[in-house]
């Protein structure tokens, strides 16, 4: 069981590397789309997955609002997909643009989506849709550790193009 702020008990490559063994080839394949990173299609087969991609594009799209507003840019040229208004996620995503330190920000976008990730493995136990939340919460996990391992404003800085 993970937990939003501990040290990863592996990466995700490891851990999909053990599941190699384990997993069929439909099931790795799952996985594999399971990613924190940015989706530009969120459809998928496995809802709760498609679920986590919706979500996840849409507090991108937020951010991006946001962001494009405070430089005075269009919006429209850095929202994918869907660009419907989500009430939910965007007071969420104001608070954490708002706020004095970047990392501070990051954090709460990240406990944000931790948040997420659980209302959505509700019901799941040891099934695939399970394994599809431990990997997106284990890649959050990781991100962390590396934020944290050294200068994190230099990690996240380098991470900007990867999130």
């Amino acid at each position: 069981m993970l937990q939003f702020g501990m040290k990863p008990p592996f990466t995700y490559s490891d851990f999909l590397e053990k599941c190699r063994f384990e997993l069929g080839k439909e099931d790795r394949n799952i996985l594999e789309r399971a990613s924190t990173g940015p989706s530009e299609d969120v459809e998928d087969k496995l809802p709760l997955l498609k679920e986590w991609k919706t979500f996840d594009r849409n507090l991108r799209n937020e951010l991006a609002r946001i962001r494009a507003d405070k430089k005075g840019k269009d919006q429209a040229k850095y929202l994918r997909g869907s660009t419907g208004f989500d009430p939910f996620i965007a007071p969420l995503a104001h608070w954490a643009m708002n706020q004095d330190s970047p990392m501070d920000g990051e954090l709460h976008l990240d406990k944000i989506r931790w948040e997420k990730m659980e209302e959505i493995k509700t019901g799941h136990y040891f099934d695939i849709e399970y394994l599809v939340v431990y990997c997106l919460q284990l890649q959050i996990l990781e991100r962390w550790d590396i934020i944290n391992s050294g200068d994190g404003m230099k990690a996240l800085e380098k991470m900007a193009g990867k999130i």
